[in-house]
Formats: C-alpha cells, sequence, structure tokens
C-alpha cells in the first residue's frame, strides 16, 4: 500500500496535474477509478464501489498529500513544495490499522 501511494503522490505532485480534489479506488473488480472526491466521503467510496483499497489526494497551501485505506493498513504519505517549484520533499507516516476493516471510523492518533 505504501509504494502505490508514494507512486500516486509522485504523479500528483508533478507539473500538470488535475489540481482538484481526488480519489482513487481499487474496486471490487480490482480496477483502480479516478474520481473527483467532490461529494464523496471515504465510507460512500468503499460502499458504492466495493473497495479494496481508496486513496484520497488532497492539495493545500503548496503540499500534497495522499491518503490511503485498506482493510489492514492504511498510509499518509506527503510532499511539500521547496524554494525551487520543481523540488519536493517527501514526509510520511504509515500506520498499521488496528480495526478489523475498513468500515471502523473511529480516529487514529499518532505522534509526529
Amino acid at each position: 500500500m505504501f509504494r502505490r501511494a508514494k507512486s500516486i503522490l509522485e504523479v500528483a505532485a508533478s507539473p500538470g496535474a488535475n489540481s482538484g480534489p481526488t480519489a482513487i479506488v481499487l474496486d471490487r473488480s480490482g480496477q483502480l477509478r479516478v474520481i473527483n472526491q467532490d461529494g464523496w466521503s471515504r465510507l460512500g467510496l468503499i460502499e458504492e464501489f466495493g473497495a479494496r483499497e481508496v486513496y484520497l489526494i488532497n492539495r493545500r497551501a503548496g503540499s500534497v498529500t495522499v491518503e490511503g485505506w485498506s482493510a489492514n493498513d492504511c498510509c499518509t504519505v506527503s510532499t511539500k513544495q521547496t524554494g525551487n517549484p520543481w523540488t519536493y520533499a517527501a514526509r510520511s507516516h504509515v500506520m498499521p490499522q488496528l480495526s478489523s476493516g475498513l468500515n471502523d471510523l473511529s480516529p487514529s492518533v499518532w505522534n509526529s
């Protein structure tokens, strides 16, 4: 999951990438779907597409963040634009999800 999130981040942070909030869903049949995230919650995407994995891409103030979820894992990978618009510094958190599945929406807290 971390490798896929990192690959998504590299594309999302590249010049010319879509600037809107985007979701990438690995659906029940193994197909990747790229969806405009507006109006969708993580739970809604999971239920609608029978998602095995969900990646939410958010852009704010010069940074791009990819949050990934599956039944067993979740991770957050982010990059912040530095002085040169073509240079990015990456920071990531990988957290094992201790709940039994994707439908558990209890908050996860970690110290960075």
